[in-house]
């Protein structure tokens, strides 16, 4: 019987992403006391699907899926610092042009589940390159279904 989400899908992906991205402005763009539990939510949500699409990614997979995210990271948060934190003032200029529209959320919503996803991803690897794999035995359990006797 197939596990559900067991083959990672482009719109599983964009979804969890939209939703780690949904969480993020719902966090940042909100001024309701009661923000956090919504945006707690979705992003968890978010990013449980991210690591539910990788799951079943051998360790060289991971590798690249996790150079991946960290590289969409650097190219997301490019415009993002742009915007919100000019460095000189012809940069100030081009991000006072965004101030009291959406643009600046955006931005930061997306750089934002860009960098969560990629943390996930490296986590996973990190587990995995250790021998720790999710729906597979542990270290521990192969060691003892090895025999481990000489």
């Amino acid at each position: 019987m197939p596990r559900p989400f067991s083959a990672p899908s482009g719109s599983l992906l964009a979804g969890s992403v939209a939703l780690v991205a949904v969480g993020i402005a719902v966090n940042t763009g909100l001024e309701s006391p009661l923000r956090l539990l919504p945006s707690l939510l979705l992003t968890t949500l978010g990013i449980a699907g991210v690591a539910n699409g990788a799951r079943d990614y051998g360790v060289e997979r991971l590798r690249l899926t996790t150079k991946r995210w960290w590289a969409g990271a650097v190219v997301a948060f490019i415009p993002y610092a742009l915007v919100a934190a000019p460095a000189s003032d012809s940069a100030a200029a081009v991000g006072d042009v965004f101030v009291g529209t959406t643009i600046p959320l955006v931005l930061e919503a997306t750089a934002g589940a860009v960098v969560c996803c990629a943390v996930a991803t490296t986590v996973l690897y990190g587990f995995a390159s250790y021998g720790i794999h999710p729906g597979r035995p542990s270290p521990e359990e192969r060691v003892l279904s090895d025999g481990g006797e000489e």
